[in-house]
């Protein structure tokens, strides 16, 4: 069965109104996020797979959205983080515009096509303007998560 985003973020990897100025802060405030909730990962090691991916071309992909990710050694399973920033941080996005709304992926690097089937999905559902509206106006994580179950039903 295909994970969709509501299966693999769990409210405690939901990040509202994230202190972050810019790109390498939201990079460093991911990997404590994933190092925080899963002991196997290092929060060194989870910077520097979304650093690596980020030097190759930026996962701001527009419309205020950026989708961090990278493969990790090891991870039995995707993982994802969620945060926002309604006042929008430069993330040099392709269209040149602040980036208000976050989505990490972390997939195992032995599983690629699981990556970017989840890629894919969260582009999908982050198309949707009204999705994203939603996501950057919640007020609590648990408006956060009905959002993101009301799109997976």
């Amino acid at each position: 069965m295909l994970a969709v985003l509501a299966d693999i973020l769990p409210p405690r990897r939901i990040r509202l109104g994230l202190d972050a100025a810019g790109k390498d802060a939201v990079l460093d405030a991911f990997a404590a996020l994933f190092a925080e909730d899963d002991a196997q990962l290092d929060a060194g090691d989870v910077r520097a797979v979304l650093a690596a991916r980020e030097a190759m071309f930026t996962t701001g992909i527009g419309n205020g959205i950026a989708i961090p990710h990278g493969r990790v050694d090891g991870l039995p399973e995707l993982r994802a983080a969620l945060a926002t920033q309604p006042a929008g941080v430069d993330f040099e996005a392709i269209d040149g515009e602040p980036v208000r709304l976050f989505v990490a992926i972390l997939a195992p690097r032995e599983k690629p096509s699981q990556h970017l089937r989840m890629l894919a999905e969260v582009s999908r559902l982050l198309r949707h303007e009204d999705t994203r509206k939603a996501l950057i106006a919640a007020t609590s994580v648990d408006a956060a998560v009905d959002v993101l179950r009301r799109e997976a039903a």
